[in-house]
Formats: structure tokens, sequence, C-alpha cells
């Protein structure tokens, strides 16, 4: 026989947006509607053998159901559940030709193939689904007859592992869907749906594991997505408080809040801004154009982390008004900001990058920029997670600020920031930015642009 792995499906395999399986029952309530189908849904399978046909006809007996409504309902159970799941990467990519998917579930074959489909799993598996064979070790004794197997990996550490073992099967505890100590933290605080996007957003790294880029996506997932998200639900009010409808998300470091901001509240205009700190100390009349063009009462200027005076100083001199400037992270006065702590912020900073360079000026509304000062490659996996989260907030709601998650994923940016070691160190940043300055005060005195200019 040919020697083959075996894996657990739910919550090794795949995982469900709301983690608890009871989480689709809530949703089975609200939107079929079925008023306290959770709690009877719970109840018919305390008395069923635990598949799906067993369960409901429970169901029908308890609440008098016909057949056609009770096929209606377990059906769009089944859609809700299938649109609440999402693949595991990390688990999902060792599969090869040949391997065994091995779940306790009361699914019937069909329905985990519908499944498997669903997560884009293109290898040919041999399946096995019962309601509770793993858990009592009754369903290894037939899958030995036919394969060879080396190894079993699950997220149950009775079903998964202990159980395999007893029948002589080397079981490997998958660890990875249980929420983290972040993720827990939020629930903490009152954050569930934080919490579970998160580990949402977690559990779909595509990159490798330990690389550079997987510890990017992760950060990104256990930082820098609550500090956007909790910094957008406090901008909202911001805007109502002060009557603002437009927000200028500054570049470059705007460009990941900005997606997350609209995406929330789509309602405001939200507009990339193209600024820099040259350009509002060095600014052409084209740029002055720019931003008179698209600045106005109803504005506000948002910024991760600035004390604005740049800003301030281009406004007074070349638009003879006080603008609207608004920061998440800020040590100084006078402007509105979020945090305003005497803390380093440049955390903050190397979690915003953007994938283009500096701005120097900004033509027909068209933005000039220098080659990117960095490496892409490892700007573009923050990207990518915040596109995903994007996919995935609307099924999540978060509706109460806590300015505890802010201060605590600032301080977090700045003491645990697993990518310094392999991305920026403070003093390189710091000479990095200090070069391009010059070298961009440089060009433009002399007359002259930049290599490769480049509007984007």
């Amino acid at each position: 026989m040919k020697e083959v792995r075996s894996f657990d499906l739910f919550d090794t395999l795949i995982g469900r947006r709301h983690f608890f399986p009871q989480s689709t029952y809530d949703l089975v309530e609200k939107h079929f509607p079925f008023p306290g189908f959770a709690f009877y849904r719970q109840a018919a399978a305390a008395k069923s053998d635990h598949t799906l046909p067993d369960i409901y006809r429970h169901m029908q007996q308890m609440l008098d159901l016909s057949d056609d409504q009770a096929k209606t309902l377990m059906e769009f159970e089944f859609q809700t559940d299938l649109n609440q799941i999402f693949p595991i990467h990390e688990t999902l990519n060792q599969i090869e030709h040949g391997d065994l998917i091995v779940s306790d579930t009361y699914y019937d074959l069909s329905q985990v193939q519908q499944i498997l489909k669903k997560i884009g799993l293109k290898k040919k598996v041999h399946i096995y689904a019962t309601p509770a064979g793993k858990y009592f070790g009754t369903v290894w004794e037939g899958i030995k007859k036919k394969h060879q197997i080396i190894s079993h990996l699950g997220d149950s550490l009775h079903s998964d592992v202990e159980m395999a073992l007893s029948k002589e099967i080397p079981g490997q505890h998958y660890a990875g869907s249980t929420p983290t100590a972040i993720e827990k933290a939020m629930i903490e605080f009152g954050q569930n749906e934080l919490g579970c996007l998160m580990r949402t957003l977690r559990l779909q790294n595509p990159y490798p594991k330990d690389s550079p880029e997987y510890l990017l996506w992760n950060e990104q997932t256990q930082l820098n997505v609550p500090l956007l998200i909790q910094a957008s639900l406090y901008l909202s009010d911001f805007c109502q408080k002060k009557k603002k409808s437009r927000v200028l998300f500054t570049s470059r470091d705007g460009c990941l809040w900005i997606q997350i901001f609209k995406t929330l509240f789509p309602h405001y205009e939200s507009i990339y801004y193209f600024s820099s700190r040259y350009t509002y100390l060095y600014p052409t009349q084209s740029f002055v154009e720019y931003v008179k063009s698209i600045y106005s009462d109803e504005s506000v200027i948002a910024d991760t982390n600035g004390s604005g005076k740049s800003c301030q100083f281009f406004f007074r001199n070349h638009m003879k008004i006080e603008p609207t400037y608004f920061s998440i992270v800020n040590s100084k006065e006078g402007n509105h900001c979020i945090l305003r702590k005497d803390l380093a912020h440049e955390g903050v900073e190397k979690m915003n990058y953007d994938v283009v360079g500096a701005l120097y000026d900004v033509q027909d509304g068209k933005p000039c920029r220098s080659s990117p000062e960095y490496d892409l490659s490892y700007i573009r996996p923050s990207h990518a997670c915040i596109a995903k989260c994007v996919e995935y907030l609307p099924y999540y709601r978060f509706d109460r600020y806590d300015e505890q998650i802010v201060e605590w994923a600032v301080t977090s940016m700045e003491k645990k920031l697993e990518i310094e070691n392999h991305v920026f160190h403070a003093k390189v940043h710091a000479h990095i930015e200090e070069n391009n300055r010059m070298r961009t005060i440089h060009v433009l005195e002399s007359g002259h642009f930049f290599e490769t200019p480049s509007a984007q």
C-alpha cells in the first residue's frame, strides 16, 4: 500500500469566519429568518445520531415542520455554513494526491466534497466522514485495511491525537486554529468580531511559515488591522462631530488605512491625498493648485503619524487657512489625534509603508515620485493582507471604539515588531529618508527630474 497522510477537516483544513459552529446557527436564525433556531437546532442535535438528516427529523418533531419546510431549512443551514468557511493555507498546502481527509461531522460525503471544492482543493483525496468515528476510534480499523497512514493531523487532542495513537497512527496536533493570545485579548476587551476577523486573516496567510513575508502578514493581522479599524471608528465619529464629509488620507502612510476606512464608511468621500513633507515645504505652483482643487471646508487631512507642522506651514502660507489635521499618533500639542503619548511612533509608520516612492510634485493631478527607497518584496505582503481584510470586512460588525486597543497596538508595534530583524532598522530608515530628501532638493534645484520619474 502507498504511504499516505491523513488530515482532519474543520479547524485544520478549513475555518469558520466566526470560529464556533454555533455561529452558523445564529446566522440562520437571523437571515432565514427562524426565531429560536439556534436553541432548537442544538436541542435536536442532542437527541439525534448526529447526522444532519436525523437532526432535522427531531427538528420536525419538535416544531411540527413539514418535510418541505425541514428540507428547505436544512439546505439553508448548509449554504450558510458553506458561506462561512475559508481555507487554512498552512495545512491545505500540505495535501498531496491520494491523502486522506477523516472528519467527525454531521455532513455527508457529498456535502464534504462541496466544502472542499469551495476552499479550492485540487488534489484527489479519499474522504471518510462519520458522526463520531474519530472520537471513539472506530473509523481507523477500516481505513487501515486500505491505506498505510504515516501521520494524521488535526486540532482535537482527543480525537486527532490520542485516539489516533491508540490505533497506532502517528497523531499530530494542529494548534493554529486556536485563537492567539492577542485574539483572545480582543474578545476579553468585548471585541469578539475583531478577534474573529484577526483569526480569519491570520489563518489565510499564504506565505511559507517563518519566512519574512509570513511574519509581515501576521503582524498586520495581529497589530495593524485592529489599529486601523479602531482608528476608523474614531475618525468617523470625529468627522460627524466636525461636520466633515471628505477625508484626505495622507500619502504615503495612509495607503492601507484608506482601504479599511472607505470599506467601513462608504458614505464619506475618501481620497488618497498626494503630499509629503517636501511638497509642503517646497511646493510648486502645480502642487498648490492640486491642493486647492481637493481641499474644502468639509475636508479633514488624516495621517497615521505626524505632528502636522509642515502641513500647517503650507496651508497658512499658500492657502491662507488653518487645515483640519488629524493623526492616529502624535506627541505634539495643537492638532487632533487619537493617542497623544510620549512614545516613539516609527512602528506605525513601518506597518503602513506604501509601494511607491517619495513624492516631489503633483502635475496635472498626477503624482511625480522618485523610485521606492526600500525593497518592495517586504511591502507587498502587508498590502496583500489588507486587501484580504477588505474582502472580509463586510462579514463583521464593528460599532464600539476602544482607546486601550489603540494604545496597546501602538506600544506593541514599537516593542514587539518581529519584522524589525528582517526588514528595517530605525537608523537605516532615517538614513534612507535623509538621503532621499537631499536627493530631491538637489534634483529640483538643478532643474532636472529624477532618473525614473513616475506618476502613480
